[in-house]
């Protein structure tokens, strides 16, 4: 089944009980900072990521831990996790946050979708949120920002070091922290998380 012919369903049925999940993209996003929380063990985490994504969250009572850890698997693989598709060449330094990009992202929704974000808001499906973000068109902000931040600077010619100041002046104003890892970085985080936890 693809995108296209496949009829989305936000409801997981286990032997414990049914749990209606809302994978709305800020709602990821919230995951996504959830998991870059260090103070928190990764059972905490998975406690309050399915607080997060659980509508009917008093149902998650009945789970036991290892339980909850199988239902935040099948919400991840279903809901959040998308295919990656091979980089042809990966940036040394992160183009792209969503939570630090966020104005940036925002105004390219409306630009090109007329869709407002803020309204959208614990409805839009993440998955359906990535579809429209890397179809973004290439006149959008955060698409021109991404653009900027993985630009080469050309080598000194004796001719062009006009064109170098604009360059380095222009990067250095749309450039993320180093540290933060780029947009996936706590999904990431949440993937391997599951992934440690479930060979323990």
């Amino acid at each position: 089944m693809g995108v296209l012919t496949e009829l989305p369903s936000y409801r997981i049925c286990t032997d414990k009980g049914r749990f209606d999940i809302n994978p709305a993209f800020d709602v990821a996003l919230e995951v996504q900072r959830l998991y870059k929380e260090e103070s928190l063990t990764d059972y905490e985490k998975i406690q309050q990521a399915l607080n997060m994504l659980v509508r009917n969250r008093w149902n998650l009572r009945l789970l036991k831990p290892a339980e909850q850890l199988k239902l935040m698997q099948d919400i991840t693989s279903r809901y959040i996790e998308v295919e990656k598709r091979p980089q042809i060449k990966k940036s040394p330094v992160p183009v792209l946050d969503f939570e630090r990009d966020g104005d940036y992202i925002y105004a390219s929704f409306m630009q090109a979708y007329r869709i407002d974000l803020i309204d959208e808001q614990g409805k839009l499906p993440w998955k359906k949120f990535l579809y429209l973000f890397n179809g973004l068109p290439a006149d959008t902000k955060i698409k021109q920002i991404m653009r900027i931040r993985q630009m080469p600077v050309p080598e000194y010619n004796g001719k062009n070091s006009k064109e170098i100041q604009e360059i380095n002046e222009m990067k250095s104003y749309y450039a993320l922290p180093v540290q933060g890892g780029g947009g996936q970085s706590g999904l990431d985080l949440l993937f391997h998380t599951l992934e440690g936890m479930a060979k323990r």
